[in-house]
């Protein structure tokens, strides 16, 4: 096992194919375990499992793990707390005949198209531009504080045209409309004033009228094109749940042989600010993660001594329940990195410190990381920054 957890981990430095296949390029995702890697993880945990065994990611973010092992023709489940990232990782592993894909692809280019005319033909007749669209129960004032002073005028008035197009296609198919509505999520931040997903910066950025719509029938596109290219293998739609990682027994989730994950890395992300325009523009509820979210950067930042204790009792919970859920003789390949997080962070030692007696360490394979910022001062000279991938056997 030892190569192939070493070429698992090596992977993500020189397979560029396997990101940019399927479904994996269509939406940003931050922080995301690489394509690469979890293909060769799933064929690992999996080599000795049964054709009907199940892989889990208890942490499934927008489903770069359900990508694969539904490619690769395993049953799949995926669980998240964001909301965002379980609409997403369900559009993106989305299981359905021909005409559905075919049709998602036309009302795709009927949208663009639709809303790029009737910009035209307002700006040659002078027209008052439409009222902004309310999500229901989303006070519309609240909401035009929020994103407003994101969008140019004129780029704000084609999003809002198209989402209110996708509204309309809901109320007769959610699931098409759910296709849409991520594509149109994909490119949101590119015609934005903010710098980037992760960074929150306001810059000036010029887009073109029209563009937002093209940018949008253009990632329709890409969606369809690589969800054919993911129907190739015969295999069940992935099941994806909104739940918390550490409630796992609440869900009834059959017994697994297989578990790939990459839980969140102590204070180094915060995805819940990451994806907060997107929540505030759809509409998305998003209070539960807001509460839930793991060793987020602003729980450290805020009060590094408690967010440093809870952590550790949010990681020890996390992975008792991934054990519990993975059947005997099953595998689990965990994806950890060293941080940051008020001080130094070794996440093996933090995972390792949160295992039974239930789990055997069979395998462990670790490369140095490049140490950022005020890292290269904190971490000792003596044991580099490492990402890790760490396999768990259960007895």
């Amino acid at each position: 096992m030892g190569p192939a957890l070493e070429d698992a981990l090596l992977a993500a430095g020189y397979d560029d194919v396997t990101a940019e296949s399927l479904t994996h390029p269509v939406h940003p995702y931050p922080a995301r375990l690489h394509p690469a890697t979890a293909a060769r993880l799933i064929a690992i945990v999996m080599d000795t499992a049964g054709r009907g065994a199940a892989v889990l990611d208890p942490f499934c973010g927008s489903g770069t793990v359900l990508i694969e092992a539904r490619a690769a023709g395993w049953r799949a489940l995926g669980v998240d707390l964001n909301p965002l990232a379980v609409r997403l990782a369900r559009v993106k592993t989305w299981t359905a005949p021909v005409p559905r894909r075919r049709l998602a692809r036309e009302l795709g280019r009927r949208i663009a198209g639709d809303v790029m005319l009737a910009g035209r033909e307002a700006r040659r007749a002078g027209a008052t531009a439409p009222p902004l669209r309310g999500p229901a129960g989303f006070d519309p004032n609240a909401r035009q504080r929020r994103i407003g002073k994101w969008f140019s005028p004129h780029v704000r008035r084609e999003l809002e045209s198209i989402m209110a197009a996708i509204d309309e296609v809901a109320v007769d198919d959610a699931e098409v409309a759910e296709v849409l509505t991520m594509a149109l999520s994909g490119i949101l931040y590119k015609v934005s004033h903010r710098r980037s997903d992760t960074d929150p910066t306001w810059v000036e950025r010029a887009v073109a009228r029209g563009a937002a719509a093209r940018l949008f029938g253009d990632r329709v596109e890409m969606i369809v094109a690589g969800l054919e290219d993911l129907a190739r293998v015969p295999g069940l739609m992935p099941q994806v749940i909104e739940a918390d990682a550490r409630a796992l027994a609440k869900l009834d989730l059959p017994p697994v042989m297989g578990i790939v994950t990459s839980p969140p890395y102590a204070g180094t992300y915060d995805y819940a600010e990451q994806h907060r325009l997107r929540f505030d523009f759809f509409g998305i509820r998003h209070r539960a993660f807001d509460d839930g979210e793991l060793a987020p950067r602003r729980a450290f930042l805020s009060n590094s001594a408690a967010a440093t204790t809870r952590w550790r009792a949010d990681l020890g919970d996390a992975v008792g329940a991934l054990v519990s859920a993975l059947a005997p003789g099953g595998l689990a390949a965990l994806v950890v990195g060293d941080s940051i997080a008020g001080k130094v962070c070794f996440a093996d030692e933090d995972l390792r410190s949160v295992l039974d007696d239930r789990v055997d360490v069979v395998a462990w394979a670790w490369q140095e990381r490049q140490k950022l910022g005020p890292e290269r001062h904190l971490f000792p000279r003596d044991r580099p920054k490492r990402e890790h991938i760490i396999v768990l056997h259960r007895r």
